[in-house]
């Protein structure tokens, strides 16, 4: 594809951003002939409208930031690339975007394709990555309100040290969560050999649109976002903090068992999700691609060809 002029979105809070980067995508570009306009998107408006003008949109920023972006471009023609700058980047992950930047332009700007990509909604809001609904939703909303309340900069250390620390704040989290019980409905037939007529109970459950969660972890291995279905995974029977750390690693070791256990693998495109317990709903969260999202009751589903990704050719 050629681009002539491109929107750049920066996320100047994201994990590994710096004005530095900015400066050397924007020389990047003008050295290859291509003309652009850098927008804040903390501070810019930006939609339909502001994007007509351009052949592309690059977002350079993390997952939360590509989400934001989506869903403001939802059901438009302008291909969407992801500039891999925050703590973990699952999309360029599953898309194989180098993280090195010069590669990584390099590669957009040479290889990468428009492509048409089903993404999730959740009671109206759009995700790329996952929906994660219970503990990891507690964790992302107390993260978020830690760092507003401190106002504490992204940048103020090491993205692998921020990571570490994220863990640390996983582990602290689980003091404090009740682990309350939730009902999932399956809403569209068909979509195992399971018979889902009945509610599944859980305490956490994973949505999937691709193959990673929570950092390079192929935890998915059948999702992705050119599927028609997602990939969920359910964990139950969790009471404490040593139950959901040791479900973690269970799931990152032995992640390919689980697909021979539909009650706690399986695709599906059209689920609902409520507390066991109808007075706690506003208490239990749910979380889009590493945001704070809402409460329970919640109403998710695939939406076909909703955005459009450039994508590597090794996009499967």
């Amino acid at each position: 594809m050629t681009f002539k002029n491109i929107l750049v979105v920066y996320n100047p809070k994201s994990g590994r951003f710096t004005p530095k980067k900015l400066l050397f995508i924007q020389d990047f570009l003008k050295k290859n002939g291509v003309s652009f306009t850098a927008l804040n998107s903390l501070q810019d408006n930006i939609d339909k409208t502001t994007t007509a003008p351009f052949d592309a949109v690059f977002v350079v920023g993390g997952d939360g930031t590509l989400n934001n972006i989506i869903n403001r471009l939802a059901f438009t023609d302008i291909p969407i690339a992801h500039i891999p700058m925050g703590t973990v980047n699952l999309f360029a992950l599953e898309n194989k975007t180098p993280f090195f930047l010069k590669k990584a332009l390099g590669t957009i700007l040479d290889t990468y394709k428009p492509v048409k990509t089903n993404i999730g909604k959740i009671n109206g809001r759009f995700f790329l990555s996952m929906a994660g609904i219970g503990f990891d939703a507690f964790v992302v909303k107390n993260v978020e309100e830690e760092t507003n309340r401190k106002n504490l900069s992204n940048q103020a250390v090491n993205n692998h040290v921020k990571y570490l620390g994220y863990i640390k704040k996983i582990i602290n989290a689980s003091k404090n969560y009740e682990f309350p019980e939730i009902y999932l409905t399956v809403e569209d037939e068909g979509s195992n050999s399971f018979d889902f007529k009945e509610p599944l109970n859980a305490n956490q459950i994973i949505v999937a649109n691709l193959k990673y969660y929570g950092g390079p972890f192929k935890l998915f291995p059948e999702s992705s976002c050119l599927n028609d279905n997602f990939s969920i995974r359910i964990l139950n029977n969790l009471k404490q903090r040593k139950d959901i750390i040791s479900s973690i690693i269970k799931f990152i070791i032995f992640k390919n068992g689980y697909k021979t256990d539909p009650k706690h693998y399986f695709k599906a495109k059209k689920i609902s999700i409520c507390a066991v317990d109808p007075d706690r709903n506003r208490n239990i969260y749910y979380q889009c691609d590493g945001e704070f999202a809402g409460s329970l009751p919640a109403h998710i589903e695939k939406v076909e060809s909703a955005v459009t990704l450039l994508a590597s050719p090794n996009l499967r």
